[in-house]
């Protein structure tokens, strides 16, 4: 799994996203994301948790729905605060 955490995922649709954490459950990657601007300057106010999923050698994320799974996720996810 590559490190994409403080990275910027920019998908079909042309909105950025910031990665700011990630985690591997049961051999699928996520990402808790946050917007940016298009400068990427700045950041929005839209947080999603995401599954990146790999077709015909592309990766691509999509959006998680199951709200279990949200829930369980979003206790891995918690952003990285440096000095805790």
């Amino acid at each position: 799994m590559e490190n994409r955490i403080n990275k910027v995922l920019t998908l079909r649709n042309g909105k950025k996203y910031v990665v700011l954490n990630q985690a591997i459950y049961r051999q699928e990657n996520y990402f808790f994301v946050v917007g940016v601007t298009d400068d990427e300057e700045d950041l929005t106010d839209e947080f999603r948790i995401v599954q990146e999923v790999e077709k015909d050698g592309k990766k691509f994320v999509k959006d998680i729905h199951d709200p279990q799974l949200l829930n369980l996720l979003a206790k891995y996810l918690k952003p990285v605060v440096e000095g805790e």
